[in-house]
């Protein structure tokens, strides 16, 4: 599973990874009120990269879309790839203020991502690249007062599944640790 963290290495632009050093990494959203989560892990075989990437003079992400059409180019703020157990986990991460419109859709498209980056890795690098669905957890980060104050920094989330999604809701601004999500 060492090789698929470098095989996503070598596929994702490094305009899009998130670093991942001295066992944590921080998932950010300048526009946003809950601008960050810290995320930590004892465990190096994570790697990270962020589809809602603001960059200088470029087409975005999805160049070959109609960028006009938002709701086609909807991405998330983190989708984290994680090796549990000899098994590949994905967690996709939204940071949002205390309106949660939309998340569902942007958690779904990080999904189709995800399924379509590994057809790309099984193609470019003959691999037999596979996810198990039960492990795709998606974790939506806010400043809602109603927000689950669940999953302390070692406690296990509790997810809902929501059009098909295991969503977990978390307060924002704070650190927890990746293992957590997986248990």
């Amino acid at each position: 599973m060492k090789q698929l963290i470098n095989n996503l290495s070598n596929t994702i632009s490094k305009d899009f990874k998130i670093s991942f050093t001295s066992g944590e990494l921080i998932i950010n959203e300048e526009d946003s009120k809950c601008n960050k989560v810290v995320l930590k892990s004892k465990k190096n075989q994570i790697f990270t990269f962020s589809l809602d990437k603001r960059l200088r003079n470029s087409c975005k992400v999805f160049p070959y879309l109609n960028q006009s059409t938002a709701t086609i180019t909807k991405a998330n703020d983190g989708i984290i790839f994680y090796i549990h157990n000899k098994e590949i986990c994905i967690l996709l991460i939204e940071l949002k203020s205390k309106h949660l419109n939309d998340y569902k859709k942007q958690l779904q498209a990080g999904k189709n991502f995800v399924f379509y980056l590994l057809s790309i890795l099984n193609n470019s690098f003959e691999k037999n690249y596979t996810i198990k669905k039960e492990n795709i957890k998606c974790v939506v980060f806010s400043l809602r007062q109603t927000a689950r104050k669940q999953g302390t920094k070692r406690q296990n989330s509790t997810y809902e599944k929501i059009s098909g999604l295991n969503i977990a809701e978390l307060q924002c601004n704070d650190n927890h640790y990746i293992e957590k999500f997986f248990l």
